[in-house]
């Protein structure tokens, strides 16, 4: 008897209210991934030697590589991993687990962007040796 009373009273209200069309939120038109910005080189790159930039690429070649541990090669994601899946302590040890290992993911998604800006500050420097005919 209440669940057929419920049941009433919902279609009454579903078929009292009004219907309007649902609008769509606005679509972003930005690019989802990170694209890093093409470097521009300035007035002052353009009047250095060909020795002086030479100098600027090799300064930044040890910047081009990451030295943080991949995923499986890192024992913290490993002991994270395994605190989620021993669960003793039911909901903090999860949360513990999860906030570690999108740190962890954070920290590589800031770790592939600085590689990204160094691979284009090297790339810049190399079109204005080109400019420049450092190679001949």
């Amino acid at each position: 008897m209440f669940r057929l009373r419920g049941i009433t009273l919902t279609l009454s209200l579903l078929m009292t209210a009004q219907t309007s069309a649902m609008t769509l939120p606005p679509v972003p038109t930005a690019p989802i991934y990170y694209e890093p910005p093409v470097v521009k080189a300035t007035e002052l790159i353009r009047q250095s030697s060909c020795a002086e930039i030479d100098d600027a690429i090799r300064h930044l070649h040890p910047y081009r590589y990451t030295y943080k541990p991949g995923f499986y090669e890192d024992n913290t994601n490993k002991i994270a991993t395994a605190v989620m899946v021993m669960d003793t302590v039911p909901i903090l040890n999860v949360l513990i687990g999860l906030g570690y290992l999108s740190y962890s993911a954070l920290v590589d998604e800031k770790e592939s962007r600085r590689m990204l800006q160094v691979e284009e500050n090297i790339s810049m420097l190399q079109r204005v040796k080109a400019e420049k005919r450092c190679f001949e």
